[in-house]
């Protein structure tokens, strides 16, 4: 394990406001750092927009404002996501900052002075949704975007070009010595399908827009968005004015991606940053699509579902654990109301809320709040261990719907252990007082461990579970280490609260 960690998630286009899939690129990310953290490792996190394209200069007319002040208002809206789902975020970067305007023109001249830039004309098929040009291979039946199922539009433009197709031994030979480059296994294997097909030269300007980063040797162009948009990870982690943050960071550990844009980050982000002299990133971590009651979301539809109208019915919490709980990262998802409110009354309010309520009740009632001093038993111990082993590598595969079932596996045994313990009837009994002291012990242990667990998942309700067993991490991330170490409840005041999850009523 490194000392230092570095995230990203893709930088989010402001020409539209954010949906239910950007929340769980987010949510899906921030649990992944909140996991490295409480490894005890040095953590950067980065996420934000990208500003220039096209189609965001578009958006700006339509609303009627300058594309700044269009894109000063909408970035707003996406720190505003990533404040409510709890991100941890430690950079948010915007493509219009003047430190990105010298990071892309840096990467720009570099490619252009290694021979690997020139200009030429080009006719093409081109998506302005995607902000790319395809091969007519590559197209759905009828010349159809296969992302976005709308005609393709055919353009021509003199443009500045760029030689990705010297590049693609290179990045086959790179795939074969590193065979985690992209992941899952499934979304590898159609960029090395990609590349036994060849690579096409790329454009990476356009002289019909003028809002975006001008090319440093030809002003009339602006820097085609992938190239100026991937360069962002370099410039969050402090490319050319923080030296030594880039170095402790660099180069990221993962990109989290959506998978309509792996191509450009699993073949076009390698080849720039080879032609660049920059060392590639570790892996690029593929999602899929969130469907809505099994279709994709569209305007069209009208099936958008909006983040920020979920959480300010939902909360955070509940629906990080939905989306966790319910995607298997890396493939396509399905999102329904009725689901995530089965989820939360079974899982939230039912399994870990009625938990935690009846445990802590039993210890105020039997012996006044406070946790009794003695030793954890053997086989609660025991089955502490085996969850924690198997959720740390869960999580170290980012398999975190695993990690998130395991957890309640462990909350399903604590249920079972309170039932056939019966705590109730060891009160009866004098004699059994020091079993009773044992079982409580080893309920209030099997708390902590969920509530640690459960920390990159539902932070707010993993701070709160240990606030009321008097073991507070003042805001701090917890530490996995801590898990190592029985009987931390051991004479400690506990307080039974609000229900952690109220019931929710269809």
């Amino acid at each position: 394990m490194t000392e230092s960690f570095y995230l990203t998630t893709a930088i989010a286009y402001v020409n539209a406001k954010p949906h239910v899939g950007h929340a769980y690129e987010f949510i899906a990310s921030d649990a992944i750092v909140r996991y490295h953290r409480m490894l005890g490792q040095k953590v950067f996190f980065l996420s934000g927009v990208d500003e220039h394209s096209a189609k965001v200069e578009k958006a700006a007319a339509e609303a009627g404002l300058p594309p700044r002040d269009y894109c000063d208002k909408m970035s707003v809206v996406f720190r505003d996501l990533h404040e409510k789902i709890g991100s941890s975020l430690d950079g948010f970067i915007r493509t219009s900052d003047p430190q990105h305007h010298n990071t892309t023109k840096e990467l720009l001249q570099r490619a252009y002075d290694n021979g690997d830039i020139y200009k030429s004309k080009y006719s093409g098929c081109y998506c302005y949704s995607c902000e790319a040009f395809y091969q007519e291979a590559d197209l759905a039946e009828g010349n159809i975007c296969p992302v976005h199922k709308t005609p393709i539009d055919w353009m021509e433009e003199e443009n500045y070009f760029f030689r990705l197709s010297n590049y693609t031994e290179k990045l086959k030979q790179y795939y074969a010595e590193h065979p985690e480059f992209v992941y899952p296994e499934s979304f590898k294997n159609e960029m090395l399908a990609l590349l036994d097909r060849g690579l096409q030269d790329i454009s990476i300007s356009r002289s019909t827009t003028k809002w975006g980063i001008s090319l440093p040797w030809d002003p009339d162009h602006v820097s085609y968005v992938w190239f100026d948009a991937l360069s962002n990870y370099l410039t969050g982690v402090g490319f050319l004015f923080d030296e030594a943050r880039f170095n402790t960071f660099w180069p990221a550990d993962h990109h989290v991606i959506g998978k309509d844009i792996t191509r450009f980050h699993a073949v076009l982000w390698p080849a720039m940053l080879m032609s660049c002299g920059i060392a590639l990133p570790k892996q690029i971590l593929v999602h899929g699509f969130i469907y809505h009651r099994g279709e994709k979301m569209s305007k069209t539809i009208g099936n958008i579902v909006d983040p920020l109208t979920l959480l300010d019915a939902y909360g955070a919490d509940p629906l990080r654990y939905f989306l966790l709980r319910e995607i298997a990262f890396g493939q396509d998802g399905n999102y329904s109301e009725e689901s995530l409110i089965n989820r939360y009354n079974a899982d939230l309010a039912n399994d870990i809320g009625n938990l935690f309520s009846r445990v802590c009740a039993m210890i105020k009632k039997y012996r006044a709040q406070v946790v009794p001093s003695v030793t954890t038993e053997a086989k609660v111990r025991a089955e502490i261990a085996k969850t924690l082993a198997s959720y740390k590598a869960y999580m170290n595969k980012n398999a975190l719907h695993n990690a998130v079932a395991a957890v309640w596996d462990l909350i399903g045994f604590a249920n079972r252990y309170v039932d056939e313990s019966e705590p109730w009837a060891l009160a009866k009994d004098e004699a059994k007082a020091g079993r009773l002291d044992e079982v409580l012990l080893s309920l209030a242990e099997l708390l902590r461990a969920v509530a640690v667990l459960v920390f990159p998942i539902m932070p707010v309700t993993a701070q709160t579970m240990l606030e009321r067993l008097a073991l507070p991490q003042n805001g701090d991330t917890p530490s996995l280490a801590q898990l190592d170490t029985p009987d931390q409840c051991a004479g400690r005041t506990v307080e039974q609260g609000a229900a952690l999850f109220p019931r929710l009523e269809k």
